[in-house]
């Protein structure tokens, strides 16, 4: 068994972690993740990285940790010729970098560090340094309890859903959701390639953005024609499989889906023809049981921590798998609930 790893961007931890084990759950390999601070550990005789890498919004970079020591440890001790040599490729650019989990080492302390292994590296195989566009990158992880030296690859889609923020998609409203929750929220849902995804509230169509762009087929529902169309206008942009219906979840025109994906409008500009926020979830969970065509985990919705959509679920039949609080600013904390049946 390899042993890989998860590093975590560092905003929103929990979040990140659901994500991660929502992902490790939608792989045909039997893994688990262990947690270490930031740090995500996972055994498994397949590589998971390219699909955490493709998939989570929140993971800043991932890879194979090729040895572990205690933190008292002798690091450049425990590091065998041979295992540089396994790992580096005497033709190939590599970097050193350090994180730390725990506090133990300074900058100086690290940056040391970061020198000596740079310099024991190129003995050892040959290879040279380049600290900008690396071919090999070697993260150097302290936690609580150990030194984690592992082989990384930085995230590839941290930079796109930068790109693919609200203002810098064809059509914008203040809204819509930022692209890297929109993803998170996906993933937490367990969206895969060739679903179906529902959001009955889409609005600029943010979320449908991102859960096309993963390979499902959108299905977008809202009453404003103007946030209609500007949804139209974003998912065009994806090149994907999408329909935009002018609707009211009251009167839900949607037969079947595989998930439901949604940010109720809760403390924005309603389309909604003055229906309260709470009422609307209330009849989406009414008719969600109907709809759907897979069980667990198959919704996540984002509210107001106010709205208590939690207890409206249970009361309603759900079953409230998971309940994330993000804080906004002082006056909102966000809540995204992953429910099933």
């Amino acid at each position: 068994m390899t042993k890989y790893f998860v590093y975590l961007s560092g905003e929103q931890t929990s979040v990140g972690k659901a994500e991660v084990n929502a992902l490790a759950g939608l792989l045909e390999i039997d893994v688990s993740v262990r947690w270490d601070g930031r740090m995500g550990l996972i055994e498994s005789k397949k590589n998971p990285v390219p699909f955490f890498l493709e998939r989570a919004a929140l993971v800043k970079e991932a890879g194979i940790v090729f040895s572990e020591i205690d933190v008292q440890g002798d690091l450049l001790g425990n590091l065998p010729d041979d295992l540089l040599t396994n790992t580096i490729r005497p033709e190939e650019t590599f970097s050193v970098r350090t994180m730390s989990e725990n506090g133990m080492f300074s900058v100086k302390e690290r940056l040391d560090l970061e020198a000596n292994l740079g310099a024991r590296i190129k003995q050892a195989t040959g290879a040279k340094v380049n600290l900008e566009n690396p071919q090999v990158r070697i993260l150097v992880v302290f936690t609580q309890g150990s030194i984690r030296v592992c082989k990384s690859i930085a995230s590839k889609l941290r930079p796109m859903l930068r790109d693919r923020e609200p203002g810098r998609k064809p059509f914008f409203h203040p809204s819509m959701m930022n692209a890297s929750l929109a993803r998170v929220m996906c993933n937490l849902a367990g969206v895969m390639p060739g679903e179906v995804v529902l959001d009955p509230f889409c609005g600029g169509g943010g979320i449908l953005c991102e859960a096309s762009l993963i390979g499902a087929k959108s299905i977008g529902i809202d009453l404003n024609w103007r946030l209609l169309m500007g949804s139209k206008k974003n998912l065009d942009s994806t090149g994907s499989d999408y329909s935009v219906i002018q609707g009211d979840i009251r009167s839900l025109s949607v037969h079947e889906c595989d998930c439901i994906v949604t940010d109720p409008p809760y403390g924005r500009a309603s389309s909604t023809r003055g229906a309260q926020a709470i009422e609307l979830v209330e009849s989406l969970f009414e008719r969600a049981d109907s709809i759907l065509r897979r069980r667990k985990e198959s919704i996540c919705v984002c509210g107001s921590s106010e709205m208590n959509i939690q207890n409206l679920a249970e009361s309603m039949g759900l079953m409230v798998n998971q309940v994330l609080q993000i804080k906004v600013h002082s006056g909102l904390v966000r809540e995204l609930l992953t429910l099933g049946f």
